[in-house]
């Protein structure tokens, strides 16, 4: 069955046979699905700091939904 997820961020690297690519963004080291597009019009995905009383996470904004596809091999 195909479907959609919305991307999200977690703590940590992931396995070393995954296959997603990374980045360096001020002093964080960022990985991130190969399918991973803006969904705007203005070509940006953010990450931000969020804040709650005593409580901190990290934001993504701007990322369109993956498709996922059963007929595509995994690597």
């Amino acid at each position: 069955m195909a479907g959609s997820y919305v991307p999200r961020i977690l703590p940590g690297a992931p396995a070393a046979d995954s296959r997603y690519l990374d980045c360096e963004l001020d002093g964080v080291r960022v990985f991130y699905e190969p399918a991973l597009r803006p969904r705007t019009s203005d070509g940006q995905i953010r990450i931000r700091m969020k804040t709650f009383l005593f409580m901190r996470w990290l934001d993504l904004e701007g990322a369109r939904a993956v498709v996922c596809d059963p007929s595509e091999k995994s690597a």
